[in-house]
C-alpha cells in the first residue's frame, strides 16, 4: 500500500489544491486529520490508493484535477470506497461532493444500506425522495431533512459530531475506481430530489419500510471512539451480521429480571413440625403494573433524544443561514462602497463632459465668426474685382455693353436678396440712363454749336 508521505512529492507539487472561497479560513474549519488518523482507515480503499500529505491549512473546499476530498466520519461507521450502489446513486443524482454531506446523511445512507441487505426491499433515490426533502445547511453543507408532519425515518441518526468538518483527507484520483469521474468541485446551484416520481411498487416498498420495527430503522454501528477512527472498522454487511446477533443477545424485557433467581443455593434449617410465616404480600399488582409502565421508557428517552438532535441541527443549520446572511450583508456593504465610488467617477466623468462640450461651443463660435470674417472678405474681394471690370469695360468706347445681362442679374439677384432691395436698381439704372441721354444731348447740343 502506498503511504502519503512516500512516492508522490512530485506530483503533488505539480497538481497545488485550489480553494474555492466557499468556506471561510477558520480554525474551527481547518483541516485536523492527520497523517496518523489516515493510517487507520486505509484499509478502506483499495491497496494502491495514494493519499496526500496532512496539510493544516487545508480547507474542505479545496478542489484539483488530481486530488478529490473524503470526509472521515463515513469510514468511522463501516463504509468503504467504492461505496454501495443505493449510496453512490444519491451522490449521482444530485451531483455533490462526498464532503458537502453533512454526517446526517451517510447515517441515514448506511442504514438504508443495511436494510436493503437485511430486509430484501428494493429501495431506491425515489423512496428516500418519498421519505426526505435535501435542504442545505449552508456554506452549499446538505442534510436530509424528514417530511413536514411525518416521523423520523430512520431513527439516532442525528448526533453532535465534533469536528466533523475539520475531519477529511485527499486521495489521487487515478488510484482509486472511478475517481477521474467525481466531481472537481462543489455543486452551488439548487439541488432537490423532489421531482422523483413515486410508482405504485414504489409506494408499496415505501410502506414496507415504514413497517419495520423503529429498532431495525435505526442508525446501528459500534465505534471503539468517537473521536478516533477504528482501524477495525467493519464492512457493510459485517456490521449488519454484528448489529443483528447484537440486538438478539440483548433482547429480554423488565418482566424478565422480575423473575430472575438467584444463582446461589441457600440452605434452609427448619424445624419440620413448625414453617416459617408467610409475610403478607402488598402491592403486588401496583408493581406489576409500573413494571408494564417502565417498558415504554427506553422509546420514549430515544424520541427525546430525536427531537433533541432534531432541534441541534436546526440551530446548526440556522447558525450556518445566519453566517450566510452575514456575509451576504458584507458583501452588499462592500458593493454599496463600490457603487459610491462608482457614482463619484461618473459625476467627476459627467462635470468633464460638460466642461468639455462648453469649450467646443466656444471653438465652434469662434470659428463660425472667423469663416463669416473670411466670407465676407471674400466677397468683398470679389466685388471690388468685378466693379473694377466693369469700370474698365464702360471707359473702353469700343466695348459693346450689350453683351451685359442686366435682366439676367436682376432676376438672380432677387432671388438672393429682399424685395425693397431689388426695387433700388431700376431706379439707379433710369438715373444712370438719364445720365446717358443727358450726356448723349448735351454732345449732340456741343456738336450742333
Amino acid at each position: 500500500m502506498l503511504l502519503r508521505n512516500s512516492p508522490h512529492k512530485k506530483h503533488e507539487k505539480s497538481s497545488p489544491l485550489k480553494c474555492q472561497g466557499i468556506i471561510k479560513d477558520a480554525p474551527t474549519e481547518r483541516c485536523c486529520f492527520t497523517d496518523a488518523h489516515v493510517d487507520r482507515i486505509r484499509h478502506c480503499f483499495s491497496a494502491n490508493a495514494v493519499f496526500k500529505s496532512f496539510a493544516p491549512t487545508a480547507l474542505s473546499d479545496f478542489v484539483s484535477d488530481v486530488w478529490v476530498a473524503f470526509p472521515a466520519t463515513l469510514f468511522t461507521i463501516g463504509y468503504s470506497y467504492p461505496f454501495p450502489t443505493f449510496t453512490q446513486s444519491f451522490f449521482s443524482l444530485t451531483g455533490i461532493s462526498y464532503i458537502q454531506a453533512m454526517p446526517m446523511i451517510w447515517r441515514v445512507l448506511y442504514t438504508f444500506e443495511r436494510i436493503i441487505e437485511q430486509k430484501g426491499i428494493d429501495l431506491g433515490m425515489a423512496e428516500l425522495a418519498e421519505l426526505y426533502d435535501l435542504t442545505t445547511f449552508g456554506s452549499h453543507r446538505y442534510l436530509l431533512k424528514r417530511k413536514a408532519g411525518e416521523d423520523h425515518p430512520v431513527f439516532k441518526v442525528t448526533k453532535n459530531d465534533t469536528n466533523w468538518k475539520r475531519r477529511f483527507f485527499f486521495v489521487r484520483r487515478d488510484t482509486i475506481p472511478d475517481g477521474k469521474d467525481l466531481p472537481k468541485e462543489w455543486a452551488t446551484h439548487a439541488i432537490s430530489i423532489a421531482h422523483l416520481k413515486l410508482t405504485p411498487a414504489a409506494r408499496e416498498r415505501v410502506l414496507a419500510f415504514k413497517k419495520l420495527d423503529p429498532e431495525v430503522r435505526s442508525f446501528q454501528v459500534i465505534v471503539q471512539d468517537s473521536q478516533e477512527v477504528s482501524s477495525a472498522s467493519a464492512t457493510m454487511s459485517s456490521v449488519g451480521k454484528s448489529a443483528k446477533s447484537a440486538k438478539s443477545a440483548s433482547k429480554f424485557g423488565i418482566d424478565d429480571l422480575a423473575n430472575v433467581k438467584s444463582s446461589r443455593k441457600k440452605t434452609s434449617v427448619a424445624s419440620p413440625s413448625a414453617s416459617a410465616p408467610k409475610a403478607p404480600i402488598r402491592g403486588k399488582g401496583k408493581k406489576r403494573k409500573a413494571l408494564e409502565d417502565l417498558q415504554g421508557f427506553p422509546l420514549l428517552r430515544q424520541q427525546f433524544l430525536d427531537y433533541v438532535n432534531e432541534k441541534l441541527a436546526e440551530v446548526e443549520t440556522y447558525l450556518g443561514h445566519v453566517e450566510d446572511q452575514e456575509s451576504q450583508i458584507a458583501d452588499l456593504q462592500q458593493m454599496g462602497v463600490l457603487k459610491d465610488l462608482k457614482i463619484a467617477d461618473l459625476e467627476k466623468e459627467l462635470r468633464a463632459t460638460k466642461d468639455e462640450a462648453a469649450q467646443m461651443l466656444i471653438n465652434m463660435d469662434g470659428e463660425k465668426q472667423e469663416i463669416t470674417q473670411d466670407a465676407k472678405v471674400s466677397a468683398a474681394i470679389a466685388m471690388y474685382k468685378i466693379q473694377l471690370q466693369m469700370a474698365a469695360e464702360a471707359q473702353d468706347p469700343a466695348f459693346d455693353k450689350s453683351s451685359w445681362d442686366v435682366e439676367g442679374w436682376k432676376a438672380r439677384l432677387a432671388e438672393l436678396e429682399d424685395e425693397d432691395e431689388a426695387e433700388e436698381i431700376p431706379m439707379l439704372e433710369g438715373g444712370d440712363a438719364d445720365k446717358d441721354q443727358g450726356g448723349e444731348a448735351g454732345g449732340d447740343g456741343a456738336a450742333k454749336v
